[in-house]
Parts: structure tokens; C-alpha cells; sequence
């Protein structure tokens, strides 16, 4: 049973094209084994079936191993030990044909091997099923000789074989003749409606074999029976994985007849590709909307296809300006036209595999989309073309030979610290070598023959300079330098290579921007940072001019501007009154970093004569001057969070309010104020400023205590807020001050971190916690005045709860170094789908309320093993005490806390893992541990209820 699972899952691509002689040498030798152990089990030798067993499962785990990548382990499983898919199938016959096809390309495949002689094919549900295969034209092209034979009423292997010489139009006296014949022949021998328990049936057709010849036997059966003896069996329904596959990425919205036909389409167009399958499951996960799965349809198949192929390999990860991808695809021949383009683009934002932002001027595609599109077309390339070394840790490059061929060389990620001296390389468009950190330097002539190079990675290398050479490509489109911290001046023969449409060079420590970069007209995204003006720069005369005058009102086509500075760098304050007049020139910029040490300089970029529409614009400002310190506030992870929104402000070491702030305000997705001098509430900003703010981190800001001070505001608050972070605010008191509005506030926010806040003494008042319906996640670290997360006097004063639980959503909750917390809720039931609970140095909290810990989905409670074991429980009506000691992981006291949360939530991803394999899993999926039973055991937490 399992070699069959095997062979059927082999049959489907991408599997189906993976160096194919590699596979039949192995269906060989299972299919060699196979037949030893048969004749084994008839002379009895039972020592020997057990040698032959542990050599076949040798030989099957080979396989498996690959194909676990693809299908899920419990799929797996289920499908070795006979069990039917997990999903219902479709009803009436909506994927007959599509399983069909899945089952005749499988046969197709198999039975060109000359091993595989007989194949059983169970639980056909079509009686026009071998009508079909024996009409196809491959087969008519391999057999001289096509018979389908009734059998039904054959009950012995030599009644079938007589049935057979009848349709051969011999009688039974002439049955030597007719083995002649077929002994002669290229026979395919299609059996309909056989009995399974027939016996020997591996003994028919014995006499008919000829090792010159192409010789097959099929036998059809409606009905499945296990053990049949026979070189392949197919069973119908296994060939239902691709469905299984899809059901399980795309979920419950495939319970819905109409969507269940479109799903079908679909699979039939993915041809059953597994990566394919699975990707477009996860693309239309929950959508209900019939016209996105037509226009997914439209997507598979079509000239849109390759469009989503160059999408995949080549988009930027940050995304880029729609018409800039048009005119891409126009000068790669995807496209005829720009209204063409722009169809498709909308086919594919609208199948969910491209994503609209910027009011829809950009796309960009999501990291889990793109590295299943990746994983797909690789597949599918012809490997001379692609070479594909990435990741392997590898310390020496390829050999001359594997770069002649390709077009394409992957080889980021490894350990190399040298490259060949001069690849022969007519053929490479695309060179990717990022990551390789031991790359200190690049032969002179490395880049000689390389006359069509199109794209250039090098970021996350430690080179100094760039040779000679890469200034002959003058084919290059799109360089990367990103994040190499050793590269410190461009050399002026940039300016040759004038198709340059990408330079990128975010992350290096340049000195100054030489001005033959204006000669790069070309340029549609320029990204840059410098170092600061040192002793020694001076003193190897290098230009006091950070960027000359000119340069950048010369490139007229950029839509991408980033520009990195050192704070402290002299020259870039001297030279920002016309770095931003002739930003302003720039009438098709789209995307727009700049560090603004006045905020008057803010204002100069919307002023009358500026060419730049902020509504249009993604944008990274940072505005004010820096002060220098040892430690940053913020955390790394965000950070890199802040940096991912859209439009982002930064606000450091300000006084007031003043517009132009007010006005960047209005735009942004994201807020970091830092160290704000005099404010007291953020709600001085302006509340209808903030309308679009997802993300907001506060730090430092000494004079703010409240963050929202409301009186009964009409419009809601914060109505798109999705991440509210504090640190170190010095006097802050509430979040919430103030009359509710009349519409929801914060009704969107999901992640609330408190870190640091010694005199905040209120996190929810009872008016505040209705509206966190979405909160995932809370933090409170380092608060000692807090004693509950919810405000005890709200409570007491009669405002009773309108509602069974509060936090329906939170899953996440985490409170540490809190000396006066006593209560979690205060008895409030709250949080039904919590699964993380962490506690450290909270020494007064003593007992628990079971309402506040009642989620049947929890998997992790932290803290130090005393204080587990000196805790009690408060009795309830509602709730009984749970055993939780399996899930309480003790926390070490002079340990790194947080060290010890990665490690514990690493340990959970680990399981996770085991149970459910990544490459399936959606985005979404929660870690699947068994969930609390509430027992009546005796565990130490159950003898400790409080009366």
C-alpha cells in the first residue's frame, strides 16, 4: 500500500519532473523487492520477508522524505493505511473529470516502465473510464495492439485469460497461436469490472510476456480491495489529495456549492500541481466573493501567468509604482500594452496574489505568496538554466562550467570568500551573491564576461570597493549594495553604466555621492546612506559635500528616494536646503525618506511650488534632532515593525504642535514620538489627525498623563489603531481619560505593550475595556503602581458587566515586574481564547480567580516555580479548577527573561512543527496542543482552591 502512495504522489508535478530517471530506477528496485517477497511469502521463509521488509522501507523513506515537503505527514499517513481524505469530496459529479485526468496521467507516466507489467485500478466510478484511456493517442502511438475485455463473470485467472484470447478472435483450441501473437506484440490489455479476490491473479498473462517488447495489463474494479497482487495499484480515491490540499489551505468558505465548482476549475487549471494547488488555496483563503474566484481563474492559464512569474522573481519586497511595473513588463515582452497590463494587475490584486497600497498607485506582493510562486517556477525551470545554491553553506563557488549555460545564478546565502577570477557567462542575466559574509573581495575581471547581466546582488557582503570590471556592465538594471557596512565610496565610474534603473545602496557607510550619479537619468529608485564626516575623510580629501548640487533635480524619473545620514554629519544640515528644493522637483516620486532636523524644512516639502502629493506618497520622516545616546528604548523587532508601515513619522525632541506635523500626521500610518518635551496627552495633536495611525509607540515623553483625553467625541478614536506601545513614560497616569465617544474607539487594536511606566495606576476603566473587542495581545512590564489590569473602583461603584466576557480575543497576555498586582481582572471573566499567560516577579499576586483564567485554548503559563507552587485558587460556580501543571513552564530567576520566552516559545513552534508541516499550514493556524481538561484529579494547584 505504501509504494503505491508513493507512485501516486510521484506522478504529480512538480514531483513528476524531478530527474525522473532517478525515479524509475527506484520504482525498479521496490518493484524488485516487491517480487522477491512475494515468492518469499509462498516458500514460507519468513527470516527472509523480514530482510526484504526493512530494505523496502529503506527504499520507501527515501521517497517520503521529499514528499513530505509537499503533503502533510497526517495526509500521509491516512493515505498508506487505505483511509478515504479527512474532507468531503464535492457531490454528484462535479470532480469526476478532474480526478480522472489525475488518474490517466499516472497511468501515462508508469506505464512506459517496462517493470511495471500489471496495474490495478479500484473504485472506478465511470464505466467509459478504460473507453478513454484506450482512445488516447500516446496510447494507440506505444501499442500496436488496444483490447478492452468484459470480465465480470470471470471467477479464475484462466477464465480471464480465455475471455482475452475470445476477444482476439481465437477459440480456446487455438491458444497457442493466440500467445504467439501477443508474445509478438506491444499489448495494452484493459480488464473492466474484475473481481479483486480472484486468485493468482499475478500469475496472468505468464505466458505472454517478451522483455523486447512494451507489454501491459490494466484491470479496472469499481470497488477497492486491500492486497491485490499486482505491480501498481491505483486507487481512485487518492488521487482526491489535490482536492484534500486545497480544502485544507482554503478552508470552511468551500462548503458552499457555488464556491465548490469555481474550486474545481481551479484544480483542474493547477493541473493538481502541489505547490500550485496549495498556493492558490492560500490566496483565496476565506474569500467568499464569487468574482475574485473568477478572476483567480482568468490569472491561471493565461498571458497573465507570466506577469505573476516576474512578479515572483523580480518585484521588489517593499513593493513598486504600478506604471513602473507596466513599462517592465512592456520591455520584457509580457505585455502589448499598457491598458493590457493594467488588467492583469487588477486580475491579480483582485485573486489576492498582488496587494494594492498607496490609494492604489503601487503593488507588492506578501512573502508567504511569493515564496510558494518561488518554490513553483523553480520547479518548473530547466535546472542548466537555473543554478541554485542558495543556502547550502557552501565555501567554494561553482566551477566555470556550471556558470557558460545559465541565465540565472542563485548562490545567495553561503560561505564563500572567493569567486573565479573570469566566468564565461554570455547567457547570465541575474547574478544573486548576497549573503555570502565571508566575501571580503572581487577579482578584477570577475565581471568581464558578463555582457548581458541585468540584475546584481551583492548586499551583506564584506567588500570594500567593486572592481573594474562591473563598470563594463552596461546592461545592468538593478545593483544591490544594501547593508554592507565596509563599502565606503562609489567610485565616479557609476555613471557609465546609464540603464541603471536600481541602485540601491541602503545600509553601506558612503562618504559622499559623486555627481556623475546625475548622469544615471534612468534611475527609478536611489537609496542611500552615509557615514559621518570624519578627521580622516578630510584628510583624504574627500569632498566636504555630502551630495552635490544637481544630482538629484536631474533624475527625473526617480519614484523611490531613501536617504540615510548620521545624525551628527555637519555636511547634510548644510546641504538640505537644496537636497529638498530639489526633491520637490520630482514630479513621479511615489516613495520619500528624509531625516529633517527642523520641522520649517517639513513644510518647504508642501509648499505651493513642491511638485509632491503627500497623500499619494509612502514616506519615512524623521523630524527633529537627534540626541545622542548609549541605549535605544525601542526594541529591535519594533523597529523593523515601525519600518514596515507604509508612512511612517518620527518625531524626536519636539516643543508643541506645530502644523507641519499635524499636516504629515494626517497621512501616516505610523507614529514614533521620542522624547517629547511638552505635551500631555497625544490627543493634543489633534484626534481627527490620527484617523489613519495602525501603529503608535510613545517614548520618553516625560509630560504626557493620559495618551487619549476625550470628551464624548463623536467620530471614535484611534479607529484604525492596530499597535500602541509605551516605554519609559515618566508621568503617565491612564491610557483613557475622559467621557466615551459616541462612536467605537480603538476598536481595531490588537497588540497593547506597556513597558516602564512608574506612575501609570490605570490600564482599563470599565468604559474602555467594551472597546477592545480585537486586543490579541498585552503587555505590562515594569509598572509597580498597577494592581489590576482593570480599574477596581469602575467596578465597585455598581457599573456592572453587560456582557459574558471581556478581551474576546486575547490570546497573548503577559505581566512582569509588578510588586501591588493582586489581580489579574478582579474576577472579571475575560480573555475566552487566551493561550499565553506569563508571569515573573509579581510577588503579591497570590490567589487567582478562576474566571480570569478560563480559556480552554491555553498552552504556556510562566513564572518562578515557588511562586506556581505557593499559588491558590478561588473557588467558582461558573468555572472549575483546571489541571494545569502540564502547561506551567517555571521561569530561572537569574536567567535573561526574555531569553527564556524566546526559548519556551521556540520549544511550542517546535511542536508545532511535528504536527503541522509549515508547507501546508496556513498564515493563520494556532499551535495545536490539547487543550486543558477540566478533570476531577488531585494535581497541587486543585488542593489549593480557596473557599
Amino acid at each position: 500500500m505504501k509504494k503505491d502512495v508513493v507512485c501516486l504522489i510521484l506522478s504529480y508535478p512538480p514531483l513528476n519532473s524531478q530527474n525522473n530517471g532517478t525515479q524509475r530506477g527506484w520504482i525498479r528496485d521496490v518493484l524488485g523487492i516487491t517480487q522477491k517477497a512475494r515468492e518469499a511469502l509462498y516458500t514460507q521463509e519468513k527470516v527472509k520477508v523480514l530482510e526484504l521488509s526493512s530494505e523496502m522501507d529503506k527504499l520507501l523513506s527515501r521517497q517520503i522524505h521529499d514528499i513530505k515537503v509537499h503533503v502533510p505527514s497526517d495526509i500521509l499517513v491516512n493515505m498508506c493505511n487505505g483511509l478515504s481524505p479527512g474532507y468531503q469530496a464535492p457531490p454528484e459529479a462535479m470532480l469526476d473529470r478532474c480526478i480522472d485526468d489525475f488518474m490517466i496521467r499516472q497511468i501515462s507516466q508508469y506505464i512506459q516502465i517496462p517493470e511495471i507489467q500489471r496495474i490495478v485500478i479500484s473504485e472506478v466510478n465511470d464505466k467509459n473510464f478504460l473507453v478513454r484511456l484506450k482512445n488516447l493517442s500516446p496510447i494507440r502511438q506505444i501499442f500496436c495492439l488496444v483490447i478492452r475485455v468484459d470480465v465480470r463473470f470471470c471467477s479464475t485467472v484462466k477464465d480471464i485469460e480465455g475471455r482475452i484470447i475470445e476477444q482476439l478472435a481465437f477459440s480456446n483450441s487455438d491458444r497457442g497461436e493466440a500467445e504467439q501473437l501477443l508474445r509478438s506484440q506491444n499489448f495494452l490489455i484493459l480488464l473492466d469490472d474484475f473481481h479483486p479476490w480472484i486468485e493468482n491473479l499475478h500469475h496472468l498473462g505468464n505466458g505472454w510476456w517478451n522483455s523486447n517488447n512494451t507489454q501491459k495489463i490494466v484491470l479496472a474494479s469499481f470497488q477497492f480491495y486491500p492486497g491485490v497482487p499486482m505491480d501498481l495499484e491505483i486507487r481512485r480515491n487518492h488521487h482526491l489529495l489535490s482536492w484534500e490540499l486545497f480544502f485544507r489551505n482554503v478552508g470552511e468558505v468551500l462548503h458552499s456549492s457555488t464556491i465548490q465548482k469555481l474550486a474545481v476549475h481551479v484544480l483542474r487549471q493547477c493541473s493538481g500541481h502541489l505547490r500550485a494547488t496549495v498556493l492558490m488555496a492560500r490566496a483565496l483563503k476565506g474569500v467568499k466573493n464569487v468574482r475574485i474566484w473568477q478572476h483567480a481563474l482568468r490569472v491561471i492559464g493565461s498571458a497573465a501567468n507570466e506577469c505573476v512569474q516576474y512578479c515572483a522573481f523580480y518585484l521588489e519586497m517593499e513593493g513598486t509604482d504600478k506604471v513602473d511595473l507596466l513599462e517592465r513588463w512592456m520591455k520584457e515582452d509580457l505585455i502589448g500594452t499598457l491598458g493590457k497590463g493594467e488588467q492583469i494587475v487588477q486580475h491579480l490584486v483582485d485573486a489576492h496574489l498582488l496587494e494594492s497600497f498607496a490609494n492604489g498607485e503601487s503593488v507588492r506582493m506578501q512573502n508567504e505568496i511569493r515564496k510558494e510562486l518561488l518554490k513553483f517556477y523553480k520547479a518548473e525551470m530547466n535546472p542548466t538554466l537555473l543554478v541554485e545554491l542558495d543556502g547550502r553553506g557552501l565555501t567554494e563557488a561553482p566551477e566555470n562550467e556550471a556558470w557558460e549555460e545559465a541565465n540565472e545564478m542563485s548562490l545567495m546565502n553561503n560561505k564563500f570568500s572567493k569567486l573565479p577570477d573570469n566566468p564565461n557567462c554570455p547567457k547570465l542575466r541575474v547574478l544573486f551573491l548576497q549573503g555570502n559574509h565571508r566575501l571580503r573581495v572581487i577579482s578584477s575581471s570577475f565581471f568581464q564576461c558578463m555582457p548581458i547581466l541585468q540584475i546584481l546582488h551583492l548586499s551583506e557582503t564584506r567588500i570594500k570597493s567593486l572592481p573594474p570590471s562591473f563598470f563594463k556592465l552596461v546592461q545592468l538594471r538593478k545593483f544591490f549594495l544594501r547593508n554592507c557596512e565596509l563599502f565606503m565610496e562609489l567610485p565616479t565610474e557609476i555613471g557609465e553604466l546609464c540603464h541603471l534603473e536600481v541602485l540601491d545602496l541602503e545600509g553601506t557607510d558612503i562618504i559622499n555621492l559623486p555627481a556623475a550619479v546625475g548622469k544615471l537619468t534612468n534611475l527609478t529608485r536611489l537609496k542611500l546612506s552615509f557615514c559621518a564626516q570624519t578627521s580622516h575623510c578630510r584628510k583624504d580629501n574627500h569632498s566636504n559635500t555630502i551630495i552635490p548640487q544637481n544630482v538629484i533635480s536631474n533624475l527625473l524619473q526617480l519614484k523611490q528616494l531613501s536617504i540615510d545620514v548620521n545624525p551628527e554629519d555637519e555636511r547634510w544640515n548644510a546641504a538640505l536646503k537644496y537636497i529638498v528644493k530639489e526633491v520637490c522637483c520630482l514630479k513621479r516620486l511615489l516613495f520619500l525618506k528624509l531625516h529633517l532636523p527642523e520641522v520649517l524644512l517639513l513644510n518647504d516639502l508642501w509648499d505651493v511650488a513642491s511638485s509632491l502629493n503627500l497623500s499619494c506618497m509612502r514616506f519615512r520622516f524623521i523630524v527633529g534632532r537627534h540626541q545622542k545616546r548609549i541605549i535605544s528604548r525601542l526594541s529591535h523587532e519594533s523597529a523593523i515593525r515601525f519600518e514596515e508601515q507604509e508612512t511612517c513619522l518620527k518625531y524626536l525632541n519636539g516643543e508643541g504642535t506645530p502644523t507641519g506635523i499635524k499636516v504629515v500626521l494626517q497621512q501616516a500610518t505610523a507614529l514614533f514620538l521620542d522624547r517629547h518635551l511638552t505635551v500631555t496627552s497625544l490627543s493634543e495633536f489633534g484626534i481627527e489627525n490620527t484617523k489613519n495611525l495602525k501603529f503608535c509607540v510613545l517614548s520618553e515623553c516625560d509630560e504626557i498623563q493620559t495618551i487619549l483625553d476625550v470628551d464624548n467625541d463623536r467620530n471614535g478614536v484611534f479607529p484604525s489603531l492596530v499597535y500602541l506601545e509605551l516605554h519609559y513614560m515618566k508621568n503617565l497616569r491612564s491610557i483613557w481619560k475622559g467621557q466615551s465617544s459616541q462612536m467605537p474607539s480603538l476598536s481595531n487594536l490588537k497588540v497593547l505593550a506597556l513597558h516602564t511606566c512608574p506612575k501609570l495606576d490605570t490600564i482599563f476603566t470599565f468604559s474602555l475595556l467594551i472597546e477592545l473587542n480585537s486586543l490579541e495581545e498585552l503587555v505590562v512590564e515594569d509598572c509597580p503602581e498597577i494592581n489590576s489590569i482593570v480599574t477596581q473602583e469602575v467596578l465597585a461603584e455598581g457599573v456592572g458587566p453587560l456582557q459574558e466576557w471581556y478581551l474576546p480575543k486575547l490570546k497573548r497576555l503577559s505581566l512582569h515586574y509588578m510588586p501591588k498586582l493582586a489581580s489579574i481582572s478582579d474576577a472579571l471573566a475575560i480573555a475566552p481564547e487566551l493561550e499565553w499567560l506569563s508571569f515573573y516577579d509579581c510577588p503579591n499576586l497570590k490567589i487567582l480567580h478562576l474566571e480570569e483564567v478560563s480559556s480552554c485554548k491555553l498552552k504556556v503559563i510562566t513564572g518562578e516555580a515557588d511562586w506556581w507552587n505557593g499559588l491558590k485558587w478561588y473557588a467558582s460556580e461558573l468555572f472549575q479548577p483546571p489541571n494545569l501543571d502540564d502547561i506551567f513552564f517555571p521561569i530561572e530567576r537569574y536567567t535573561d527573561l526574555r531569553t527564556q520566552l524566546v526559548e519556551i516559545n521556540d520549544l511550542l513552534q517546535a511542536q508545532k512543527q511535528k504536527t503541522e508541516p509549515s508547507q501546508q499550514s496556513g498564515p493563520g493556524d494556532s499551535l495545536r496542543v490539547p487543550s486543558i481538561e477540566f478533570e476531577a484529579g488531585t494535581s497541587s494547584k486543585q488542593k489549593q482552591v480557596a473557599a
